[in-house]
C-alpha cells in the first residue's frame, strides 16, 4: 500500500477591506449612531425637558395630533398647580383606553377647594361661579349641569376639544365620584411649554 504525502493545507493570503467596504461600514455605523441622536433628542431635550408626541385629539386646536411639544419635567412634590397649565400627568388605568402608555396631557381647570360646576347659558363653564375665559376651546361642551367642589391635593383637569376627551367631567360622569374625575396633584410629572 502507498500512502500519499500528508498535503500542507494552502492559506489564501489575508487581504484587508477595500477602501469601499470600509467607508460602507463606517457609514452605516455613523448612519446607526445619527439615528439613534435623532430619537434621542426627540424624546429628551434636556435633563429637566422632554419632547411628546400628541397620539390623540383631545388637546385640539392647542395641540394638534401628531404635534410634538416641550415639556418641562417636574420634580416630585414641586408642582405648584396653576389654572390653565397644560400637565402631563400618570392617568389612573380607568382614564385610559389601553394599559400602554399612562401619560396624559390636559389642562388644569379646578385647583384645590374650587367650586366647578358646568355650564352658563352660553356653554361656558365656571369656577367659583364666574364663566372661564377660555380662548382655547372652539366647541364647547353639551354636559348635563352639575356642581362639584375640588378635593385637597387634587387637580379637575380637561381637554380643550371638549367634544373628544376622556377628561374630569367625563370620568364625574360616568362615575359621579370626585376622587376617580379629579387627578393628585403628585401625578403631575410636567409642565408643557406654551
Amino acid at each position: 500500500m502507498s500512502y500519499a504525502p500528508n498535503a500542507t493545507p494552502v492559506v489564501p493570503p489575508r487581504r484587508g477591506l477595500s477602501t469601499g467596504a470600509v467607508i460602507g461600514i463606517v457609514a452605516g455605523g455613523l448612519t446607526l449612531v445619527l439615528a439613534a441622536a435623532i430619537v434621542i433628542g426627540v424624546v429628551v431635550s434636556g435633563h429637566d425637558t422632554i419632547r411628546l408626541k400628541a397620539t390623540g385629539v383631545s388637546m385640539e386646536p392647542t395641540i394638534r395630533a401628531g404635534q410634538t411639544v416641550t415639556a418641562e419635567q417636574i420634580t416630585a412634590g414641586k408642582y405648584q398647580p396653576e389654572r390653565g397649565d397644560i400637565v402631563v400627568f400618570n392617568a389612573p388605568a380607568s382614564w385610559r383606553a389601553t394599559d400602554a402608555n399612562p401619560a396624559i396631557v390636559k389642562r388644569v381647570i379646578g385647583l384645590p377647594g374650587d367650586r366647578v360646576s358646568c355650564c352658563d347659558s352660553t356653554g361656558r363653564w365656571l369656577v367659583d361661579g364666574q364663566p372661564l375665559s377660555e380662548p382655547y376651546v372652539t366647541t364647547p361642551g353639551t354636559d348635563p349641569p352639575f356642581d362639584i367642589l375640588v378635593p385637597d391635593d387634587r387637580l379637575w383637569v380637561m381637554g380643550d376639544n371638549r367634544l373628544a376627551s376622556n377628561d374630569s367631567r367625563r370620568m364625574f360622569l360616568v362615575g359621579n365620584d370626585i376622587g376617580m374625575a379629579t387627578i393628585p396633584i403628585s401625578a403631575v410629572t410636567a409642565l408643557v411649554q406654551p
